[in-house]
């Protein structure tokens, strides 16, 4: 299960203790392609902690993931003890790497999830929630806060509930959000993003 759940970790983003968001209050409620979606940038990273649970178990761990359209790396340490792991992605796949030399590659990180643990979960939509925004292609419903940004996001059977957003440059980018689905709860709190503008 030690193994099951630093994978888990590693691929779907999963540091201290995080606190679920709460959402705001109110709002309103409409099917995603009634939203006009805010702008996100395309390139982008964030620094911050986060925290996984599936079932009774759950670890934590510190976050660092870069991204560029679809070219990302993601950097993560202190899960369960598991070290340093680094995961990295492009159109041509997904490598994982861990401080100990082990590697393993797949066409999709939703691939390597799934022979690794035998998890089928939506790992591709995380770059678009973390951001705010609905995965495309997915249909959905959203609530709505007063700045017509996500307070809760519901897709394919997973909800995405934000907490609060801050100013970076002339984007509104979540500071903390939680995924919850299939047995499975990832808390995401962000210490820092930096875009470009």
């Amino acid at each position: 299960m030690k193994r099951l759940l630093v994978v888990l970790s590693v691929v779907i983003l999963a540091g201290c203790t995080v606190a679920p968001p709460r959402p705001s209050d109110g709002g309103r409620s409409v099917e995603l392609a009634q939203w006009q979606v805010p702008s996100a940038p395309r390139k982008w990273s964030l620094d911050g902690r986060a925290a996984i649970r599936v079932g009774d178990d759950g670890g934590t761990m510190s976050v660092r993931w870069r991204a560029d359209g679809g070219d990302y790396r993601l950097d993560m340490s202190g899960a369960l003890g598991a070290g340093a792991v680094r995961l990295e992605g492009d159109d041509a796949g997904v490598t994982l790497r861990t401080r100990d030399g082990r590697r393993a590659r797949a066409s999709s990180a939703r691939a390597l999830l799934r022979r690794e643990t035998g998890y089928d979960l939506p790992v591709a939509y995380l770059r678009w929630w973390v951001r705010g925004l609905p995965a495309p292609g997915v249909d959905g419903e959203v609530r709505l806060n007063g700045d017509e940004h996500a307070s809760e996001l519901r897709q394919a059977g997973w909800t995405v509930t934000y907490g609060k957003y801050r100013s970076v440059g002339r984007y509104r980018l979540p500071a903390r959000l939680s995924v919850e689905g299939d047995g499975v709860s990832v808390r995401l709190a962000v210490r820092r993003w930096e875009v470009d503008v």
